[in-house]
């Protein structure tokens, strides 16, 4: 049974996106893209990849998604509907659930994890009523229950999820289920003739998303024309109410969630593959801009972004910082940047998020999730299993390895995140075996040894981070060859040979302690990182020093006193932590206490920033700007219109072009209810 499950999930999940057809599509597609991607993932699984990224997925599998009580947490809600009242903004997650589960049961071939994942397929299933709808409260006139916040952002979500279901499994069962739940949200989305909703009041997170996948597997129109042309998003807390064609919004005034402004920029890209029009890609350059732009960009030092849930340049590290769903939503646009522009630079942004942000927001045991993962102050688990952030956060965390290696359209391969691992490819009709050898994030030490029985000509390509100022490759014997990563665009050094069996590529990029200044609320501060680690002060480890100093911003760090990292393995297994010496008076003067510095993903750490010396010339380590947001963009040309719609209406399709379509949402600002979103 375990050779079937694997077979049916690991074999047909590793082929998305890297399948005989059209380039870069899935095996399930039945529309071909337009735009096709430069860059193609080739997923790993639990046989193939090691290191880090393999035991967060381990322990998330083992410690969370095995044992939640997936009945009392979730399924009894759907199965034992209650009536609503005057009850909103509930909401569970099931649909995320699902989407990470189906990922986790290819990854491992585990027979337990993909009958657990089918379980939760068919409960939902057995909770449908026969027109489709699936939810947790009871059925009202119109339904009027499906429009209040969040139960469609349940059924989105859902959707999405059997689709992934059905691209893991091939069972035409959920493919099934996806349409009737798709079509159930065609039938009741707000429309003119029900004018008691209105689609302006709706969470509409993951809605064009799901419909462009049910689209991809279906080639029904329908599905396409309704994501891309009809007016949706919540207006008042979370993002302005556009088409996916027709969203333009600027960041200096609400709305301007994150997690829902980054999902409506990743479907837009997923769109734009599909269609080809180029203006689908406004928003995401916008948004990437706004984000790295030195000097004053949104990006926060631990890779993810969001203050209180909302978009802000003001680099605050305290209370509601880092939403979780916004750092899982950023990997995923960043990653399809990446596919989409073939720029390996994206992938410096990738693993800083995934090693800060993505994997402090989840217990040491992969037991609890946080809601918040802010770099100041104590940070919270959100024990509640459900709801949003703990959803998303494991669908981050499944969809990992398809972020390691990918495809080029000549056939080479290119190497985005350092990890232990041993990878089959086919190169030219060839067997190519890649074993991938490090210790990262640890070192900078990384050792390819190619396997192939029949030599083969091919360019294999590696991501040359940024935080590096050269890097020494090492091919055979041969002379070494110095990159200077700043010079490397689009990020990456390529290697283009014949390949022969033994061969073997030797990384070595130098890891020194890096003191970047801070920015915006930040100033006059800086932040330490090694490689891609933030470096922080905990309080597990220096429960003496919190005595004296409970404020640990305004200790003083002496930069002579940072020496090399030793071994730590209170927080995950051949971690790493720093001894060093710091000022309590904020002159740099006086006494001077010893201080112990810890990777940003302990639990206990309380901040990241501190004062230094002189920190106009700190020496011997000279200050500098983020690698990252000292990425130089081409700034795009600003949005003319902030916020484009008529003044009296909020319609903007052409009906010829959605004949298909039995709902059309137009709404004027008359007719707006005054209840505001969270």
């Amino acid at each position: 049974m375990k050779r079937t499950i694997s077979v049916l999930g690991g074999c047909l999940c590793a082929f998305i996106a890297a399948a005989a057809g059209p380039w870069c599509q899935a095996p399930f597609d039945v529309v071909d893209f337009k735009v096709p991607d430069r860059l193609c993932p080739v997923p790993l699984n639990g046989r193939e990849l090691g290191g880090e990224i393999d035991r967060r997925l381990r322990n998330l599998i083992r410690s969370n998604y095995m044992v939640v009580d997936l009945d009392g947490k979730w399924l009894d809600h759907f199965r034992n509907r209650t009536n609503r009242g005057s009850r909103s903004h509930v909401y569970y997650g099931i649909g995320k659930v699902l989407d990470a589960g189906s990922l986790f049961a290819a990854y491992t071939g585990d027979p337990e994890v993909a009958a657990r994942t089918q379980y939760i397929v068919d409960e939902l299933a057995k909770s449908r009523d026969p027109d489709g709808y699936l939810g947790f409260w009871s059925v009202e006139p119109e339904n009027r229950q499906n429009h209040i916040n969040w139960i469609l952002h349940e059924q989105e979500y859902i959707n999405l999820a059997f689709v992934r279901h059905y691209r893991c499994t091939g069972d035409p069962r959920s493919l099934a289920h996806a349409r009737s739940m798709g079509d159930y949200i065609l039938r009741t989305f707000p429309t003119p003739r029900n004018p008691c909703y209105d689609a302006r009041e709706i969470c509409t997170a993951g809605l064009p998303e799901g419909m462009l996948e049910l689209y991809r597997v279906t080639g029904d129109r329908r599905y396409l024309d309704f994501a891309a042309e009809v007016p949706h998003g919540n207006n008042r807390g979370e993002v302005q109410f556009a088409s996916l064609r027709a969203w333009e919004q600027d960041f200096s005034r609400p709305p301007r969630h994150v997690y829902v402004m980054l999902a409506r920029c990743y479907a837009q890209t997923e769109l734009y593959r599909l269609s080809g029009e180029t203006d689908l890609l406004r928003m995401s350059r916008y948004m990437r801009n706004e984000l790295l732009k030195q000097g004053e960009g949104g990006l926060l030092v631990t890779g993810s972004c969001s203050d209180g849930e909302q978009f802000t340049y003001n680099q605050n590290g305290r209370g509601a910082i880092g939403e979780s769903c916004v750092t899982a939503y950023l990997l995923r646009w960043f990653d399809s940047m990446m596919r989409l522009e073939g720029d390996l630079r994206y992938g410096d942004v990738i693993e800083r998020a995934m090693f800060n942000a993505l994997f402090a927001a989840n217990s040491p045991d992969g037991r609890w999730i946080r809601y918040f993962t802010p770099f100041s102050g104590e940070r919270l688990y959100d024990t509640r299993d459900s709801f949003c952030c703990c959803g998303n956060y494991r669908r981050a965390v499944a969809e990992l390895p398809r972020k390691i290696y990918y495809r080029t359209p000549e056939g080479g391969i290119a190497l985005n995140l350092f990890a232990s691992s041993t990878k089959t490819f086919d190169v030219q009709g060839r067997s190519v075996t890649i074993f991938q050898e490090t210790a990262y994030p640890n070192d900078g030490e990384v050792a390819l040894t190619f396997s192939t029985e029949n030599p083969v000509p091919f360019a294999f390509r590696f991501r040359t981070p940024r935080w590096c100022e050269r890097i020494t490759v090492r091919v055979n014997d041969e002379p070494p060859r110095i990159v200077r990563p700043v010079d490397q665009a689009p990020g990456c050094c390529v290697l283009d040979r014949t390949w022969r069996e033994g061969d073997t590529v030797r990384i070595s990029m130098p890891m020194t302690w890096r003191f970047l200044r801070g920015r915006a609320a930040q100033e006059g501060r800086v932040v330490i990182l090694r490689g891609p680690i933030v470096y922080g002060l905990g309080k597990d480890q220096n429960a003496e020093l919190f005595a004296k100093c409970p404020e640990p911003r305004d200790l003083v760090l002496d930069p002579d006193s940072i020496g090399e990292p030793q071994k730590d393995e209170s927080v995950r297994p051949d971690g790493r932590k720093v001894a060093a010496k710091a000022w309590l008076s904020r002159d740099g003067t006086g006494e001077k206490v010893d201080i112990t510095l810890t990777e940003f993903i302990d639990p206990s750490g309380r901040e990241v920033y501190f004062r230094v010396p002189n920190p106009a010339d700190t020496s011997p380590v000279p200050l500098t700007d983020d690698e990252i947001v000292s990425w130089a963009l081409s700034t795009p040309e600003r949005l003319r219109r902030a916020n484009a719609a008529p003044p009296n209406s909020h319609c903007r399709w052409d009906p010829a072009r959605l004949a298909g379509i039995s709902t059309l949402s137009c709404t004027t600002p008359a007719t707006m209810s005054a209840t505001r979103a969270p």
